[in-house]
């Protein structure tokens, strides 16, 4: 087991899972810009993390992030400036950035929600693959409450999941919504007691998969939202021919055909 601890985010890699946490429990894991920094410095390490197959993104304590922290809200106010750096992937901002870090990971990413999800917290959940939420969790992209929009890709990521209309009664009327309602609407995909451990357990499951073939449906799955499908299949076809024959997937193969073996004659 590796572990890695920074101020505001740590780390750990065991059996094939990661698990990411914010680290500011007592203020609920609000964030701050080093909160930004530590989670792209972690999703950074992670791209080069070829024994990981899966990634829990969760908050320490009771909260998984109530949003902005006061203070840099007031900073951010203070300099009226929007400030951009040399892009990550698609996103060029560093709050984007601790957002868009997750899709650029190339295995899944589950976020486990417990209590609030707010604001940009809400939205970094959303860089997730999946969520599993607990009964006592309330999500809200709440900008416009503060006279701003959702920054850190929430305008992008949340129509994906939710459709435009949808999304755009989330945002500008900025209510919270509860678990039950984020997955009616499709925000979350379960609702469960104790969602860091369901995410650990989801993510144990996928890491008994073959990690090429994980990488290849993360990204033909995102692929899939802004391509041609003639471009889509292709790359399904290309997907399929470096993963035939290859020694992992034949090893994969061999373990299924045991596995099927031995519970016949059981």
């Amino acid at each position: 087991m590796s572990q890695t601890t920074h101020s505001t985010v740590e780390y750990s890699i065991a059996d094939g899972i990661a698990h990411v946490e914010i680290d500011r429990a007592e203020k609920l894991n609000s964030l701050t810009r080093e909160v930004f920094e530590d989670l792209v410095e972690a999703g950074l390490a992670l791209q080069e993390a070829t024994e990981v197959k899966a990634v829990v993104l969760s908050g320490r304590g009771r909260a998984f992030s109530a949003g902005l922290d006061f203070t840099e809200l007031s900073r951010i106010a203070e300099d009226g400036a929007v400030e951009l750096g040399a892009r990550l992937g698609s996103a060029r901002a560093l709050a984007q950035k601790a957002v868009h870090i997750w899709s650029l990971v190339e295995v899944p990413v589950i976020a486990a929600i417990r209590g609030a999800a707010l604001g940009g917290g809400m939205q970094i959940a959303l860089g997730a693959d999946m969520r599993v939420a607990a009964p006592d969790a309330k999500l809200s992209l709440m900008e416009l409450k503060w006279g701003i929009i959702p920054d850190m890709c929430g305008t992008q990521l949340l129509p994906r999941l939710v459709g435009p209309a949808q999304a755009k009664k989330l945002i500008v009327t900025a209510e919270a919504i509860g678990a039950e309602e984020a997955l009616r609407i499709g925000v979350v995909e379960e609702i469960v007691e104790d969602p860091v451990a369901r995410a650990r357990e989801l993510a144990g499951q996928i890491a008994g998969q073959s990690r090429s073939a994980l990488v290849w449906v993360k990204r033909l799955v995102d692929l899939s939202y802004d391509s041609e499908l003639s471009a889509g299949l292709d790359a399904e076809q290309e997907a399929l021919s470096q993963l035939l024959g290859t020694d992992e997937q034949k090893q994969v193969v061999a373990q299924r055909l045991a596995a099927m073996k031995s519970r016949a004659k059981s």
